[in-house]
């Protein structure tokens, strides 16, 4: 297997051909939208395949005519050139590859759109709390809503493995989140989510568990409605709405181990997407002891 930083050197595009995309891009982005007097900010806060796609549904249909510029560095990465062959060749390296060009293109274009006055709705992992100090240096006249999305580890890793293996069938490549990747971002969400909170510059900030459709998420917390009041504050709402999740995740599990264990034994099935499947199993294990322990 090739390294991964040679793999990201291979594919890396001259800045020439990086700045004719992203321009492209921009224009694509914004030709049906238009620029307004009061611009509204929505950033959706979540780890990989926990939901965003649906939560970001649900807020542009909260824009009349749907003049809203859905930001998403994942929707970006296909205007790669190359993108079709890095996907099928080095599935578990396909964010790290990518991300160096459509890190670049969706900070540009979420740029032009800020300083333009249009509505956005910006994607993140909350890996850290850089999307902080842009609402600080970006976003004056804007009101900002930060929403959240609290799913266990359990059901997005589920997500992930399903989303994989759908898109091999249908496509013949999947892109695959890598378990270290997922990580650093679920356990980082919370206090992003927090410090947001915190710093008092959003309006609001709105935590979802999932519904019964991608773009008709359950709200379980709101900073600016204290009817919602299960939760102290959006960290322990996260936290909290991942325990409720989990016991659902793991009350439908049983219906997808055969299939999940059919991929684990495949020859086919690469290393990382193993590392994800045993991961599952462990805490389908877990829970399995605590709930014959609760039951004692």
């Amino acid at each position: 297997m090739e390294d991964l930083e040679a793999v990201i050197k291979k594919y890396k595009l001259s800045e020439e051909e990086h700045n004719r995309i992203g321009q492209e891009i921009i224009r694509l982005m914004l030709y049906d939208k238009y620029p307004v007097e009061n611009p509204k900010a929505i950033i959706d806060i979540a780890p990989p395949a926990s939901g965003k796609t649906g939560l970001n549904g649900y807020g542009e249909n909260q824009f009349v005519d749907n003049n809203v510029v859905i930001i998403n560095s994942d929707t970006l990465k296909p205007f790669h050139p190359q993108i079709d062959e890095i996907a099928r060749l080095y599935p578990q390296y396909y964010t790290k590859v990518t991300d160096q060009e459509s890190n670049t293109w969706t900070s540009d274009l979420f740029d032009t759109a800020l300083r333009e006055g249009y509505n956005v709705i910006f994607e993140g992992t909350g890996r850290n709390s850089r999307i902080l100090n842009t609402i600080k240096d970006k976003m004056q006249g804007y009101e900002v809503i930060v929403r959240g999305m609290a799913v266990s580890d359990f059901n997005c890793l589920m997500s992930i493995i399903e989303r994989y293996e759908g898109q091999v069938q249908t496509k013949g490549w999947g892109r695959l989140v890598t378990l270290d990747h997922f990580y650093e971002t679920y356990e980082a969400m919370p206090k992003t989510v927090d410090e947001i909170e915190k710093s008092g510059l959003a309006s609001s900030v709105e935590i979802f568990r999932r519904g019964s459709k991608p773009t008709e998420p359950i709200k379980i917390y709101d900073s600016a409605d204290v009817t919602t009041g299960r939760f102290p504050n959006a960290r322990f709402a996260v936290l909290g709405g991942r325990q409720e999740d989990e016991k659902t995740a793991h009350a439908n599990f049983d219906s997808s181990i055969d299939n999940i264990l059919s991929i684990l034994k495949s020859e086919e099935s690469s290393d990382a997407e193993k590392m994800i499947i045993q991961r599952i199993q462990e805490l389908a294990n877990s829970h399995k002891k605590k709930v014959i322990h609760d039951e004692r």
